[in-house]
């Protein structure tokens, strides 16, 4: 067996709203061999993966899977359940999968749930060589594949902090991601989004950061507000520390001026002696802070934007003895505590063996060595930190009031918006007293694992507090966003969708299959319909509206590249594209254009195509509410939808109509507005509708969306290569980029319209395409056109030199003589032919696949006087 292709997609895709990886598998000679066939195969497999018993497979009961092995299963489905279960027995949450066959012998797609990429796809690969091992009779366990995949995903996945504010946001719907490999997010997108790293937002004040890492400024700042401290002083040589060690009397607490997650720190030190010890442990260290040491318990209290949300009482790491195992012996014990960690990785934190450690066990008389006797418990550290092994136990509700007055002003005075303060305290629910409390120290970028993941009491929603403080609610934190999906008319839609939004102040952000805008300016060319592509859009801190054509083989590569979308707009689905990447049906392709419905906000609205049943019936998909579009207003379902006071927009007599709440609306002549060609292209009249109703859906009013029809141009400046038409000596030439088989038709419907002599075509096909609808490209071609020349795309996409020429020559011989036919492969040569070959009175249609082409054609056309693309283009609104 073998794996052809990895594609991970992590935005809602055509499988799940979730990650999900999906697999082109090559099971070669097990194509003939499913589970029933080979010997023994599924008992030796369920010794091995006892657990699966448990799955239910699509029969929804328990053993459901245990009976597909016995009936006959192949290795495609057999490898998806391995998978998921490899991963869940690593404690990471995946359940859903799929297998889909192929119309190739022995190929599958098959679709699982992943949280982490690496250990997501070593799951599939151990359960390809767990059944290799099976099929050949050799002893295998499952348990060292188990620990890597276990190991890949902690090593990997976002920290305990960065991951609680995470799963916050997608909980609140709020759009997140993760910036690179880093524990840094975004949240929200456009003009509105924000950034985390851990716990430090990007409204965090950089002096604030650096006040808290210098832990004498703070002390500083505090005292200025009277907020109880340690008194103590920095030293930075042996005769200061025991000048002031002997100003202050014992016991004293040494550590770092820029110290963290307690490195460096020892405390309770009673003696000349172990001051001096902990001292010489610190000799590359300039300055430390030397400090009266405060009897009582250790708690750190979290606060965000002023308030505290969150207390834990931390206690040192410690081992019990049981009268046999030395101390080291116990820490290497409880290390192998599943929630232990190295890092942050885990709840909990390894115990580290150290020279602090061991310098701790020796002011008590101890060494690592040492086997000390039944139930004893022996502290390994003066500090109680996570990051060193310590244990957290939730007191947020026993905090008494001047505590949690101590704690916000502290955060205040430093200016930290989220803040951890480190306090000791004698008694937490007793008031405030002089000498039995004080703040240790404030800290920048806390860590709140020990709030989720209290080692005793109720967990802290820390997370979702900080994502709470950055954004109320999804509208705030997103921009509004609008999808268009569909087979045709997905560009020419996005391109009026952003001329109506755009206004005085606003920045509109565009991604179609001809570049990425952000306003006026193009940051990116070529075919930009995918989830790269919109990313770029919603990324961009200037943008105050995403408009995004959602293109299949983006959906396909990746899934989307937002989780919700305000606006969802289906134009139509026709068959196209079929036969790539596992979607080989008409019902499969409407599917996948049906995700845009699906994940529309549900407070957003999903804008349909009642003229094409298929669109119209994805209206039971959608949470959304539902506006219909049709070029007639005896639609049945514009009729049922307007009956029950929903809107509607659509065509009655030579009327656009805005239908709403019961009452209905004349908006214009659809023949007055030049992107319809005098009424002429009926498919533009349809991409219009569904514009206006998703512009007006976002708040644009019914007269400004009439002077902003007005103002668009199908030329080269407004709407560049669709259905751009040029008048030059005395020929018609027409520029679009139909590719497929209801395209052309719409376009040939639109041209039968311009009064001409002969029709020239160019023209190619996708190599991508089905052998059956390059010919219906081929057939449709012929019955309208006089001329043809048939070229080829740059890009062959699979296919052979000439193989797509000559399959379009082949059917066209059929209704064109020779001398009316020509083959030129190169695009920019085949324009030039078509021109050189027409007479005044003569239509040429560019169909192109490069609209640099098209550029090149009129810019070096040496027969125009001056060049279209050098001059203020005439914008032509009649035929």
């Amino acid at each position: 067996m073998k794996i052809n292709k990895v594609k991970y997609l992590t935005g809602p895709n055509y499988y799940s709203y979730k990650p999900t990886i999906w697999l082109e598998l090559d099971i070669e000679h097990f194509e003939e061999l499913p589970s029933n066939k080979i010997p023994h195969f599924t008992d030796r497999l369920l010794e091995v993966m006892p657990s699966l018993y448990t799955h239910t497979c699509s029969r929804g009961y328990e053993g459901g899977f245990v009976e597909r092995l016995k009936e006959g299963t192949w290795m495609g489905h057999i490898l998806e359940h391995m998978a998921i279960e490899l991963q869940s027995l690593a404690g990471i949450d995946v359940k859903r999968g799929k297998t889909i066959t192929s119309e190739r012998k022995g190929i599958y797609y098959v679709t699982y749930r992943f949280e982490e990429k690496k250990s997501g796809i070593f799951a599939f690969e151990a359960a390809m060589e767990i059944v290799e091992a099976i099929v050949d009779g050799q002893a295998i366990s499952i348990d060292p594949y188990v620990e890597k995949v276990e190991q890949l995903y902690y090593k990997n996945k976002l920290g305990p902090s960065t991951e609680a504010v995470y799963k916050a946001a997608y909980e609140r719907k709020i759009p997140v991601e993760q910036i690179g490999d880093d524990s840094i997010l975004r949240l929200g997108t456009g003009r509105k989004q924000k950034r985390m790293e851990a716990t430090m937002s990007s409204q965090t004040s950089f002096l604030a950061v650096e006040y808290a890492c210098d832990k004498e400024m703070t002390k500083s700042m505090l005292q200025a507000v009277s907020i109880p401290v340690p008194e103590g002083s920095v030293i930075s040589n042996e005769k200061e520390l025991l000048e002031e060690a002997k100003r202050l009397g014992f016991p004293l607490v040494i550590k770092p001026v820029n110290g963290r997650q307690g490195q460096g720190v020892s405390t309770n030190i009673t003696s000349t002696k172990g001051l001096l010890d902990a001292y010489r442990q610190h000799v590359d260290t300039d300055k430390l802070i030397l400090e009266r040491y405060y009897a009582g318990d250790d708690y750190r209290f979290t606060v965000i934007d002023g308030e505290l949300v969150a207390a834990s009482l931390r206690l040192p790491s410690y081992v019990i003895g049981n009268g046999s195992d030395t101390i080291l012996d116990l820490i290497e014990i409880e290390n192998q505590n599943p929630l232990r960690g190295d890092g942050h990785e885990k709840p909990m934190t390894k115990i580290p063996v150290n020279d602090h450690v061991r310098h701790y066990l020796k002011q008590s008389g101890l060494e690592l060595e040492t086997v000390v006797q039944y139930g004893q418990i022996i502290p390994l550290l003066g500090n109680a930190n996570l990051s060193t092994g310590g244990l957290a136990i939730d007191v947020t509700d026993q905090v008494h009031r001047s505590y949690r007055e101590i704690a916000e002003g502290a955060a205040k005075a430093i200016g930290l918006d989220i803040a951890g303060i480190d306090m000791i305290i004698d008694d937490i629910t007793a008031e405030y007293k002089p000498e039995r409390a004080a703040v240790l120290e404030v800290n920048a970028a806390p860590g709140i694992r020990m709030h989720h993941y209290p080692s005793s009491g109720t967990p802290r929603d820390v997370g979702g507090a900080i994502v709470d403080y950055l954004f109320k609610d999804y509208r705030e934190a997103a921009i509004p966003t609008v999808a268009v999906t569909g087979t045709n008319g997905k560009t020419t839609t996005v391109r009026l969708i952003s001329h109506f939004l755009q206004e005085q102040g606003k920045t509109i952000g565009m991604a179609h299959s001809d570049g990425v805008y952000i306003g006026n300016r193009c940051i990116d060319k070529g075919d930009c319909s995918g989830p790269v592509s919109a990313r770029k859009v919603l990324h961009h801190p200037e943008v105050d509206a995403a408009v995004l054509e959602t293109a299949r083989g983006g959906m396909l590569r990746e899934g989307t590249a937002f989780r919700y979308c305000d606006v969802g707009i289906v134009t139509n689905v026709s068959e196209d594209h079929l036969g790539l990447d596992g979607i080989e049906t008409m019902e499969e392709l409407i599917k996948l254009k049906r995700l845009i419905p699906e994940i529309v906000h549900p407070e957003g609205s999903c804008v349909l195509n009642a003229d094409d049943e298929a669109v119209a019936e994805m209206a039971g998909y959608t949470k959304g509410s539902v506006v219909f579009t049709s070029l007639q207003a005896d639609n049945p379902i514009i009729e049922k939808h307007q009956s029950r006071n929903q809107e509607c927009w659509f065509v009655q007599d030579e009327w656009i109509i805005h239908a709403k709440d019961g009452r209905t609306e004349r908006f214009m002549q659809y023949a007055d507005i030049p992107i319809t060609f005098n009424g002429y292209a009926q498919h533009n009249v349809s991409n219009l509708l569904q514009a206006l109703a998703s512009a007006h859906k976002l708040g644009v009013s019914i007269d400004v969306l009439r002077k902003k029809a007005l103002t668009f141009f199908p030329d080269f400046l407004q709407s560049p290569g669709r259905f751009n038409k040029v008048d030059q000596d005395g020929r018609t030439i027409v520029v679009d980029y139909a590719h497929n088989t209801a395209g052309l038709k719409a376009i040939y419907n639109t041209i039968r319209a311009i009064p001409c002599d002969r029709l020239i075509t160019a023209v190619s096909a996708p190599g991508d395409r089905l052998d059956e609808d390059i010919r219906n490209i081929a057939d449709i071609v012929g019955k309208e056109t006089d001329i043809v020349i048939i070229k080829e795309d740059e890009n062959l996409r699979g296919r052979k030199k000439m193989e797509v020429a000559s399959m379009l020559d082949e059917v066209l011989a059929n209704q064109l003589p020779s001398k009316n036919r020509f083959i030129e492969l190169d695009e920019r040569k085949a324009f030039q032919v078509a021109w050189e070959l027409s007479q005044p009175g003569d239509l040429l249609l560019f169909l192109y696949d490069s609209f640099s082409s098209v550029e090149s054609f009129f810019k070096d056309n040496k027969k125009k006087k001056r060049s279209v693309l050098d001059r203020k283009y005439r914008r032509t609104s009649s035929l």
